[in-house]
């Protein structure tokens, strides 16, 4: 994962416009790749930089933040059908600000838009040991794609999460392609997770160098998934992460590793390390223990270790951590992690890996 991001919007916006807006690809294509890193950088002038704690504002913050470099609603969770069978999914939506906003001109035509919109949905069906994946590119223009705060809604095309009018909950997902659909209705367990300090995480030591962050760790899920032509009751648990800001990597790190995990105890454990370009751990790295009740203890890097126990190669000589030794000493927790299928890699236009894993140890869960 390194910090190309210039690059990958210069491509990306160049496949949107000479398509007029929308770059669709589907599960069984090669699309070229860039790296996750490179969502995380680029020219931050003129955006909005996080400096520090603020309140968050509730509807207005699940809505967009058009002056921001970018963001994203990024929902994963895990699901069981009524015959017994697991799934994991993701239906990830991340917004782009290709230029600073400016006010709407008189007269603009109803194709000039400042943003791109990128949609990822993938099901993991564990008995079959396979990942489906599919992405969209479109831009907020005519309807295709976009967000807004009241009534809550963010969208591509007919890949969608919303509220229901007049609140924000319970929330509605809608996603199919033509080999798998999913549609839930999501009702929160835990109130809105405010991570880092005060809801600022700190990814580097430049000023603004930070996203605002909060999370929803603990959404209840019922719904219906279409898998093979056939359509199956379907609950489970999901968790969902909001960030903002415009500009997140500091110099030399490479990538990260994030881990939301809901354990049977009632807590929620978040962790997300940093890698640096040399290999060692990014003492900006960070994490937090959510309780059943939903208060929240921040963690520092020197509060968790993670170590990688296997790893995991793909055919073309990738190789990801594949199972992990987690430990939080100041919350008694000693976990160890693992994969319900080994290649949940999603290679689409980012080439990245995103799972559904077990938890046991002293406290079993999933995440």
């Amino acid at each position: 994962m390194a910090s190309r991001l210039v690059a990958l919007l210069l491509v990306v916006v160049g496949l949107t416009w000479f398509t007029l807006f929308d770059e669709r690809v589907d599960e069984g294509s090669t699309p070229t790749m860039w790296a996750v890193g490179d969502l995380l950088g680029g020219s931050e002038d003129g955006f909005a930089r996080v400096n520090g704690p603020a309140p968050f504002t509730f509807p207005r913050d699940h809505g967009p933040h058009p002056g921001y470099r970018h963001e994203w609603w990024y929902l994963t969770g895990n699901l069981d059908g009524a015959d017994g069978r697991r799934f994991g999914f993701q239906l990830t939506f991340f917004r782009f600000g290709l230029v600073p906003p400016a006010p709407s001109a008189e007269g603009a035509s109803a194709w000039r838009s400042d943003a791109l919109y990128m949609a990822h949905f993938g099901i993991t069906d564990v008995s079959g040991q396979r990942l489906i994946a599919s992405e969209r590119f479109a831009r907020p223009v005519l309807g295709l794609a976009g967000a807004q705060a009241e009534p809550f809604a963010v969208w591509v095309e007919g890949w969608r999460l919303a509220g229901t009018p007049g609140s924000t909950f319970p929330l509605q997902l809608e996603a199919a392609t033509d080999a798998a659909a999913l549609t839930l209705t999501l009702q929160s367990d835990k109130p809105e997770v405010a991570q880092g300090d005060g809801g600022t995480s700190r990814k580097g030591p430049g000023s603004g160098n930070a996203t605002r962050y909060f999370a929803l760790t603990r959404l209840e899920a019922q719904g219906q998934l279409r898998l093979d032509g056939r359509d199956m009751p379907v609950h489970g648990s999901a968790w969902l992460d909001r960030e903002w800001g415009s500009s997140a990597l500091g110099p030399g790190v490479r990538g990260w590793d994030w881990f939301g995990l809901q354990l049977d105890d009632g807590r929620d454990l978040m962790l997300y390390r940093l890698r640096r370009d040399d290999g060692r751990v990014d003492p900006f790295s960070a994490g937090s223990v959510v309780a059943t009740d939903g208060s929240v203890t921040a963690l520092a890097a020197g509060d968790f270790s993670i170590e990688v126990l296997d790893r995991w190669r793909t055919s073309d000589g990738i190789d990801y951590p594949s199972r992990w030794r987690l430990r939080v000493p100041g919350h008694g927790l000693d976990l160890k992690v693992a994969p319900l299928v080994a290649d949940q890699e999603l290679r689409l236009a980012v080439r990245y890996w995103e799972g559904a894993v077990d938890v046991s140890g002293g406290v079993r869960g999933r995440g």
